[in-house]
């Protein structure tokens, strides 16, 4: 089988063919990048590649234009001094019935007339005066990237022309980052210290029990609560007229 030339799908006929989910074995894109160069930068020129006419660019046909215009930037230009990006994809999947080619073909298989086809390809529909490709890059380099871009241009199947504008950039270079940026150091958060115990002043606590806190009565412990028993009834034994132990009777 031999691939039909690319002047049969150049022209737009149609509603577009863009589902994919409901066809398959659609062949992948040979596009492989859409931004190159220093991406980072931003840059005062810009230079755009813009069709004439409305048609349709085949997925090839826009890798190859990529590819050419790539090249030359990076081997005139430099990759820090420009900023190239496509500006199409290939939304549209192009469809073709195989027929056997070659001496004696049409005896094998004519084929059925205007049949649906299966898949074989992608390509970008574009509309009159639309931009395909762009370059940022400085007016030092200007020269140098129409140049590249008009090499470009004579990869796509619609007359093309060029078109230069000016962009007002404000200068900030996105890397190194906080390049320009004064860098304010956190306040330091000293932690306070913890207040000296009587036993770390030297002072040992009462025995058998626990320093009272502000405004609580003591702790009393197992030992003081044997001492006080006695008293207690020492006490009780007095207000009823009962004579302490160890003491005289009150007359």
């Amino acid at each position: 089988m031999v691939r039909k030339p690319a002047r049969m799908y150049r022209n737009i006929s149609k509603k577009p063919y863009t589902r994919r989910e409901y066809m398959g074995g659609v062949p992948g894109s040979k596009i492989v990048q859409f931004e190159m160069g220093n991406l980072a930068q931003e840059f005062p020129t810009q230079v755009d590649l813009i069709v004439e006419e409305a048609c349709q660019i085949r997925h090839s046909a826009l890798e190859a234009a990529r590819i050419s215009i790539n090249r030359r930037l990076m081997k005139e230009v430099g990759r820090a001094n420009f900023h190239f990006k496509v500006r199409v994809f290939p939304h549209h999947v192009l469809r073709e019935n195989k027929q056997a080619t070659g001496a004696g073909a049409d005896r094998v298989s004519e084929g059925m007339r205007l049949a649906f086809g299966k898949a074989v390809g992608t390509a970008a529909r574009v509309a009159e005066n639309q931009r395909i490709f762009s370059v940022f890059s400085t007016p030092t380099y200007l020269e140098k990237v129409k140049d590249a871009l008009r090499h470009g241009g004579h990869k796509l199947p619609s007359p093309s022309h060029m078109k230069v504008s000016t962009i007002k950039v404000s200068g900030r270079i996105v890397t190194p980052k906080f390049a320009e940026e004064k860098v304010v150091a956190a306040p330091v958060v000293v932690a306070e210290e913890p207040k000296e115990t009587e036993a770390a002043k030297g002072k040992e606590p009462a025995k058998g029990g626990r320093e009272p806190a502000k405004g609580k009565e003591p702790i009393k412990t197992p030992e003081d609560k044997k001492g006080a028993a006695p008293v207690a009834k020492a006490a009780e034994e007095h207000k009823g007229g009962k004579p302490v132990k160890g003491g005289k009777e009150k007359k």
